[in-house]
């Protein structure tokens, strides 16, 4: 996958994770998604980050 497609897949994954826990759980939503977002967008810069290193 590309560098830029794995960070963005994975922005929107955990934007869309923590959507729905603030769903369920009948909280505000905004504040969650930005920082699920965030916490994916980080998670996809790692994983590009060490699967480059081993190429």
């Amino acid at each position: 996958m590309k560098e830029k497609t794995l960070v963005s897949a994975l922005a929107l994954i955990g934007s869309l994770a923590s959507y729905y826990y603030s769903k369920a759980h009948h909280k505000d939503v905004v504040p969650y998604m930005m920082i699920g977002g965030f916490i994916g967008a980080w998670a996809g810069e790692i994983i590009t980050q060490v699967s480059t290193k081993k190429k």
